[in-house]
Order: C-alpha cells, then structure tokens, then sequence
C-alpha cells in the first residue's frame, strides 16, 4: 500500500465511521428542532475558536517538520499559515473574516467568545495530540484538512438555519473561498508533501494521529450538542 491508498482508506473511514461530519447524523443538526437561536448561535460562538486555534496548532506541525528535515511539508505549511493568517486576503485573516461575518449576520458577540468545558477539553486534548512525534502530528494535521470541507458544510447549515435561508456577503465569500478553492488546496498540498517523505513503516503512526484527531472531534461536537441543549447556555449580544 502507497500513501495515497492510506489516506484514501483514512478519508473512507471519516465518512463511515464518524456522524460529527454528517450533514444529517451531526449531534447539533439532530437536535435544530427542539432548539432556539440563543443556543445555535452558542455553538458558533464555540466553534469559532478552533479555526482560531488552528494556526497555533499548524505551527507546531511546521516546526516538528522542520526539526526532522522534512523542509518541503514545512513549507507546505507555511505557506497555509500566511494563507490563514491573510496573504490572499488584504492581510485580513480567515478567522478575522469569519468572525466579523458572525457578528454581522447574527448580531453576537464572537472575537470575545472564551472556550467553555467542550472547547477547552478539545483544545486541551489537540494540545497533547501535537506533542506526540512527527508522523503521529501530521496524521492529525491531515485529519483536520481531510475534515475541513464537510465541517464547513455544516457550519453554513446552522447559519443558513438561524438566518432563515440567508447567507450575509462576507460570509458568503469566507465559505465560498474555503470550500471551492482554499481547503481542496490545502488537503491536495499537504498529501503531496508529506507523500515525498513519510515510509511505510510510518503508516500506522500517521493513521493513529488521523483517528486521534478525529475521535477528539467528534466528542466535540457531541458535547458542544449537550451544551447547546442545556439549561446553562447564555448568550453575549454585546459585540466588541
């Protein structure tokens, strides 16, 4: 087995096996109905904290490659940080353009948002994931570019629920860019880069870090449902 056939079978297993990327089967989609906009619009507020975290999360992965000689998946990388962090949009970054399109369209507070019990375990947890040796970091790197495209689909799913069908322009654009251009490029890149490196005898270490990845966010996602759905859940309309 080469490499792509790895990460073909690892993509298989995304679909089959995990609902947190499922348009239908997602925790937080399953319970639209016996919700309200306060408790969607908390599940945004949250959500916009990973892509936020991203970049940190992408650096360490660049920096691990960089130590291990592995320059062209460093460079890779670099080059998705400057894109993250605005290169292509007027030095603008893409959490910045979402988290003004958030703030626009939904009238809450978003750049202000603090991580509550789910966010900080998850971003807890990608904490240990990036410590652990190189192939193990890039799986789960891998895993959030192989994620990115249906996470986005649902993202534009809750907004288009709370906004009643609509979708504000910069929004539009964000998602746009991210699922027709940004991600399929950065997957595709990510899987060149590492393709020149990785043995097979590193397989096994790149798919744990892929599941690990995965299994994090998918209990992700079931707790930001539980969180949504509780009596707990309080909402900031003040936007900074």
């Amino acid at each position: 087995m080469d490499f792509n056939q790895l990460t073909k079978q690892l993509n298989q297993l995304l679909v089959q096996d995990y609902v947190a990327f499922s348009s239908i089967e997602n925790p937080v989609i399953q319970i639209l109905n016996e919700t309200s906009f306060t408790q969607i619009a908390y599940v945004m507020q949250q959500y916009s904290i990973f892509p936020k975290e991203l970049v940190y999360f992408t650096e360490l992965a660049r920096q691990k490659a960089l130590a291990r000689g592995w320059n062209g998946v460093a460079q890779e990388l670099q080059e998705n940080i400057a894109e993250e962090m605005g290169s292509t949009t007027q030095g603008v970054s893409h959490y910045m353009l979402l988290a003004q399109g958030l703030e626009e369209g939904l009238g809450v507070s978003v750049k202000n948002t603090i991580p509550l019990v789910a966010t900080s375990k998850l971003l807890t947890t990608v904490q240990s994931i990036f410590t652990q040796q190189l192939p193990y970091v890039l799986g789960a790197t891998y895993a959030i570019e192989a994620t990115s495209i249906p996470e986005l689909t649902l993202i534009v799913q809750l907004i288009e629920w709370l906004l009643e069908g609509s979708m504000p322009q910069g929004l539009a654009y964000f998602f746009s860019k991210h699922l027709n251009e940004w991600e399929i490029e950065h997957e595709a890149g990510l899987r060149t880069a590492v393709a020149a490196y990785i043995q097979p005898e590193q397989f096994g270490e790149f798919a744990a870090g892929f599941r690990a990845m995965l299994d994090t966010m998918e209990d992700w996602w079931q707790e930001l449902a539980q969180e949504a759905i509780s009596s707990l859940v309080t909402l900031s309309t003040a936007i900074a």
